[in-house]
């Protein structure tokens, strides 16, 4: 967003080219600051969904911080503008962060998952390949995306976007499906809905990470193949 002051118009307010650098830099390093949070809120996230998850209060509760440590990936771009904005003397971190939370996140839950003896096919599948996309990658093309910055189209906007909402949505589930049980509650059910959770919720976030899982391979592949990022090919 910063780099489209224009000095001439600056000037014409008596502000001087020192000023729009002074500006842009504190935008700039606000960003920056943006994305570290996101970094240190996934180790809270990560030790939330470890010790209280699914337990009503800890879910909620990482859900919050999730929501929260995605809407900084958002908030940074628009103050900062984008991890490329010369601006921003840390974007090229900006993705990293994304990564880091979408991983961090994704081995919680598998780990409270197979811990409490659910865990299934259906959720560990699509997990490990968007993990195993993002380790690959990012190990393999690690140091070229530092320098040119990581490519970003239609398709890694979709990816990034149904992880992160599937992930949400797995997370929230055992709140979610507690509220969406109560207002299913009448005199007929109501000892049924108490036997029986309603599984809802978490199949639709395991459906989501299916299709954001496949974007993620078709993607990756791309990237694996030398598509050069500079040119925005594949996300």
């Amino acid at each position: 967003m910063n780099d489209k002051i224009h000095t001439s118009d600056i000037d014409n307010q008596g502000y001087g080219e020192g000023h729009v650098q002074s500006v842009s830099g504190m935008r700039g390093a606000f960003a920056d600051g943006l994305t570290l949070i996101r970094v240190i809120l996934t180790p809270v996230v990560m030790a939330i969904i470890i010790m209280g998850w699914p337990e009503l209060n800890a879910a909620l509760l990482a859900t919050f911080l999730l929501i929260i440590a995605a809407l900084t990936d958002i908030w940074d771009d628009i103050i900062g503008g984008s991890e490329r904005s010369a601006a921003r003397q840390f974007g090229w971190f900006d993705d990293i962060a994304d990564i880091v939370l979408i991983i961090g996140t994704l081995i919680a839950l598998l780990y409270v998952v197979w811990q409490n003896g659910v865990l299934g096919w259906a959720f560990t599948v699509p997990a490990l390949l968007i993990i195993g996309r993002e380790i690959t990658v990012g190990l393999l093309k690690g140091y070229e995306f530092s320098k040119y910055g990581w490519p970003t189209t239609k398709w890694g906007w979709l990816k990034n976007t149904l992880t992160i909402f599937a992930v949400c949505t797995l997370l929230s589930s055992p709140w979610l499906t507690a509220w969406i049980d109560m207002q299913r509650i009448d005199d007929g059910n109501i000892v049924e809905i108490f036997n029986t959770t309603s599984p809802h919720v978490w199949i639709t976030g395991q459906c989501l990470l299916w299709i954001a899982a496949i974007i993620s391979v078709f993607t990756g592949i791309a990237i694996l193949k030398g598509v050069s990022p500079e040119h925005d090919k594949a996300a």
